[in-house]
């Protein structure tokens, strides 16, 4: 039971390191925690979120949504896979960098903030 305990301690510390490595642009970093998140736990969704950002920050975006279409098969009720999907699939080019889901703001607003904005004002 320890041993199970400190693995999910440790996964959680990888998914953690890997979200604050990208965020701040380290992805050499935040490549091998993922790497190591996956191999502790290969059927958590949260790495293959977290690798779908990872290449659509080197502008790969077909091996993102492999990665988010991934998470999502792992686990469909996993909210930030099926928004950074959804986001990426867009017949639309309109991408919001804030949107960016990586799984670690619960209970934030699912829109981007610019389109609050925009539809707060009174129309006249």
């Amino acid at each position: 039971m320890i041993n199970r305990e400190s693995s999910g301690k440790q996964f959680l510390s990888c998914i953690a390191a890997a979200t604050a490595c990208i965020r701040r642009a380290d992805l050499t970093k935040a490549y091998s925690l993922i790497i190591e998140a996956m191999s502790i736990n290969p059927d958590a969704p949260q790495p293959h979120n977290l690798l779908g950002i990872w290449y659509e920050s080197n502008a790969d975006g077909d091996l993102a949504r492999r990665h988010y279409r991934a998470a999502y098969a792992l686990d469909p009720t996993y909210k930030p896979a099926c928004k950074n999907l959804e986001r990426i699939c867009t017949l639309f080019d309109n991408r919001y960098p804030d949107d960016i889901d990586y799984g670690d703001n619960h209970g934030e607003s699912s829109l981007p903030k610019n389109v609050i904005k925009q539809n707060v004002s009174p129309s006249t």
